[in-house]
């Protein structure tokens, strides 16, 4: 069987994207456990490699379709333009850089030609959109350019710990606007399917945590409570809410298959307490799927060899795992015969489940 296409985005060519990806690739096991394929450039990525004394291989192709298994493929995304490397720098040609293997890797993904994308990190100040508009980052505008509508939803990834997000990196003071009934409840749906038919989990539990220390405020009352309750109801098995503090201090995180914070800090404070540098980003709630590595650009250990290259495979990792579990839950339920079998064996938590997957 073919194996499975991973596009991968350079990121920022002066921080230490092509160092985790040259370093990742350059023993031969990981390129056979996909077909991968970098959006980037030859000479960029030539240059990288020679300073940091890697022995990684990679062969230039002209598209996707042309891709050989068992090697690392890289489309030249940028003709015969000269890019200027200044490692270590937040630069403009960075950004143009950037943006450009992105949008290349994200057309290849929306026609099918890849199945599945992995970006190499990035610097949001130095990214200037078509359309004028700032750039929040890069889920946010995968969203916009291949979510077909859908909204996206974060989660931070490291074996069995996985913790989602109700808002995103945004002041704190504009958090309590976003806890609402509408976006908790849609959160948590999309949390729940992803669980099943992404990891494969079929009858997941989340916790919810609460927004105010003590888990005793007018939002939890008025607002989480509700809706935990509203859509336990309907199968989602959500329980809470939990405070923070106590909940990560006393390991309950180990107990359930996902978490659901109410902002940012919240979570992925703890998450990069518990998962070092392990954890990877996960783009739920997309018909595409997308991972990348939970660090940022680090500009200050770019060219030296220091990176931890483990986010970065863990990602590749997760995204193979991803496009193989989704494969086999679509073909599952495509067979009423097999899906009624399985069934018969479940209890009821689990039946409701599958109603709420089908509904919604």
């Amino acid at each position: 069987m073919e194996k499975i296409r991973i596009g991968i985005t350079q990121g920022d060519i002066n921080g230490v994207g092509y160092e985790m990806i040259l370093n990742s690739f350059e023993t031969e096991e990981m390129a056979s456990l996909c077909t991968p394929i970098i959006y980037g450039s030859p000479k960029v990525a030539t240059y990288h490699r020679k300073s940091l004394g890697y022995q990684t291989n990679f062969q230039v192709i002209n598209g996707a379709e042309t891709a050989k298994e068992g090697t690392l493929n890289l489309i030249n995304c940028f003709g015969e333009d000269e890019l200027k490397i200044e490692i270590g720098q937040a630069t403009e040609d960075a950004g143009v850089a950037a943006l450009t293997s992105l949008d290349r890797a994200l057309a290849d993904l929306k026609e099918g030609k890849i199945q599945a994308l992995v970006t190499a990190p990035l610097n949001n100040t130095t990214i200037k959109p078509a359309d004028g508009g700032t750039f929040k980052g890069q889920t946010d505008y995968i969203e916009r350019m291949v979510g077909e509508g859908r909204r996206a939803l974060k989660m931070f990834i490291c074996g069995n710990l996985r913790i989602a997000l109700v808002s995103d990196n945004i002041p704190v003071a504009e958090i309590p606007a976003h806890i609402t009934r509408e976006n908790i409840a849609e959160r948590l749906v999309i949390l729940h399917n992803t669980l099943k038919r992404d990891f494969f989990i079929d009858n997941p539990r989340i916790a919810v945590l609460s927004l105010n220390p003590h888990a005793d405020g007018k939002e939890e009352n008025e607002i989480i409570i509700p809706v935990i309750d509203e859509l336990f109801k309907r199968g989602v098995r959500c329980v809470g809410p939990y405070a923070a503090e106590a909940f990560f201090g006393a390991n309950s995180h180990t107990h359930f298959d996902a978490v659901l914070a109410m902002y940012y800090d919240q979570g992925v404070s703890a998450f990069k307490a518990l998962a070092l540098n392990e954890g990877v980003n996960y783009t739920a709630g997309l018909p595409i799927l997308r991972t990348a590595p939970a660090v940022g650009v680090n500009y200050e250990q770019a060219g030296k060899d220091m990176t931890d290259e483990q986010a970065f495979r863990q990602a590749i990792y997760t995204a193979i795992d991803a496009v193989r579990n989704r494969t086999r839950f679509d073909r599952e339920r495509t067979n009423p015969l097999q899906k009624q079998y399985v069934a018969k064996r479940d209890d009821s938590d689990k039946l409701k489940l599958d109603q709420v997957t089908e509904e919604e």
